[in-house]
């Protein structure tokens, strides 16, 4: 009896693969059946989760949140901006369209450059929760009533995706804003 080589623990590996693509009703029955996802984590259990705080020196808030293997990387840069004439005491959230950065691997159509097809939907999501969440009192981004107001700019960066992206780049987002260090005194120094 021999030692088990590498070479047999990737067919077994590709073997598997190649069930779940072309049998993926039968791949989880298999796993519900025994009670257990196809991680090998009971069904009760959820996924380990952890978050960074200050991944990126140079941006105003940042984190770096892992759900399971998914890692999402949200980073916030502030801009002194203009308000606009309908909301002259309030900042802006720079959201629309939200930069989502997927690794081209998530991509179906694998081609450089463009992004993941998934980018899109996972950003307009993020862009509608955030917004309509009231989680940033967009008032207390204003600095001077109709000359001055920060604009918070958010970027999410897709490091490593193996499910629940919506959440882990949701995580992110919401970290690197409460991580977010930028007030009224910041600004004046800047001016001064």
């Amino acid at each position: 009896m021999g030692l088990p080589n590498a070479s047999d623990d990737l067919s077994t590996e590709v073997e598997v693969d190649a069930f779940r693509r072309l049998f993926p009703l039968r791949f989880y029955e298999k796993h519900l059946l025994k009670s257990i996802r196809p991680d090998a984590r009971p069904l009760g259990r959820a996924r380990e989760t952890t978050i960074g705080l200050g991944a990126v020196a140079s941006a105003n808030g940042s984190a770096l949140a892992k759900i399971g293997s998914t890692t999402m990387l949200g980073a916030i840069k502030m801009e002194v901006m203009t308000p606009s004439l309908e909301t002259q005491d309030e900042g802006c959230i720079g959201l629309l369209p939200l930069t989502a950065r997927f690794p081209v691997s998530l991509s179906l159509l694998k081609t450089p450059g463009r992004p993941a097809e998934g980018a899109p939907v996972v950003a307009k999501q993020l862009s509608d929760t955030i917004l309509s969440s009231g989680m940033i009192n967009l008032k207390e981004l204003s600095l001077v009533s109709g000359k001055a107001a920060w604009m918070a700019y958010l970027d999410i960066y897709c490091l490593d995706a193996d499910g629940a992206t919506f959440d882990t780049a949701l995580l992110s987002a919401v970290a690197a804003f409460s991580h977010s260090i930028v007030t009224r005194d910041s600004w004046w120094k800047r001016t001064a």
